[in-house]
């Protein structure tokens, strides 16, 4: 595995690397699954940081800009939220009784509730039970973070983006129908990849076998167990008919290497636009 610090993976996530060596980083975390793993925990932990603000005037500023900017940066907060909620309570139960401050000499509230009795008799059950809502909302908060993609496909999928499996894989009948957008709307086409084996990719659009367009150095995307190739193509392009995309690896040195090719219809019906029907 290649050897990068700790210190310049934060300065990647910051965005306070050089644009040459940001892009070989990339390039690395794409290929090497312990550097991604690295960079999670790294990213995690600025998480920690900038909740508990710990992170300098400058560091705030980098990480509002880069870092809270991406798509599941709302998750990963409030997650670091919740568990820093967490921490601050196990704190205060582990106050030893001596050291607490005593409490106003105020007569005691009568309670009709057991539970409540129960609370004023015992202040350590009490605080358990905080922690254990508290760690329970930590927990889902764990796991909608994880949640596979691939299991919510119709939620996961925003306006605008069509998600397509390579064509050697689809059942026939199973074309991916997209409603025909606006000339000016810009449509993201994510073609799905077992594995990134190239640095760059192009891509060859074709409307019943007449070349349309093509698109080079374009760059793989990872989505949780596979990784996606973005194009984008703009609506005057796509006018109703049936479409498919060649795409091919471009190696470092020598001719692209054709890997897949991938087959969508585009239709008519105002009522299909932005959705997708397999």
């Amino acid at each position: 595995m290649p050897n990068v610090d700790e210190q310049e993976i934060e300065s990647y996530l910051l965005g306070s690397l050089s644009p040459e060596r940001e892009a070989e980083l990339h390039a690395l975390f794409q290929d090497e699954a312990d550097l991604r793993e690295e960079l999670l925990a790294i990213e995690a932990e600025l998480f920690d940081q900038y909740v508990a603000g710990r992170l300098s005037a400058e560091q705030k500023e980098r990480f509002e800009t880069y870092v809270l900017a991406s798509d599941t940066a709302h998750e990963k907060l409030r997650f670091a939220e919740n568990f820093s909620r967490w921490q601050k309570l196990a704190n205060l139960a582990d106050v030893p009784a001596g050291r607490r401050a005593p409490a106003p000499n105020l007569p005691p509230v009568q309670s009709s509730s057991p539970l409540f009795a129960r609370f004023h008799k015992n202040p350590a059950f009490a605080v358990l039970l905080i922690l254990l809502a508290a760690l329970l909302i930590t927990l889902v908060g764990w796991l909608s973070l994880r949640r596979p993609q691939a299991s919510s496909l119709a939620k996961s999928i925003s306006p605008g983006v069509v998600q397509l499996a390579p064509g050697s894989t689809k059942s026939v009948g199973a074309v991916v129908n997209v409603a025909a957008p606006a000339k000016n709307e810009r449509v993201k086409l994510e073609l799905e990849l077992a594995k990134s084996d190239f640095k760059e990719y192009k891509t060859q659009l074709f409307r019943e076998n007449e070349a349309v367009e093509s698109q080079e150095e374009l760059k793989t995307e990872p989505r949780n167990t596979h990784y996606v190739v973005p194009v984008t193509v703009t609506g005057n392009i796509l006018t109703p008919g049936d479409y498919q995309l060649k795409l091919s690896g471009v190696p470092v040195s020598g001719q692209p290497e054709f890997i897949d090719s991938y087959s969508f219809r585009v239709t008519t019906e105002d009522s299909e636009r932005g959705r997708l029907s397999r």
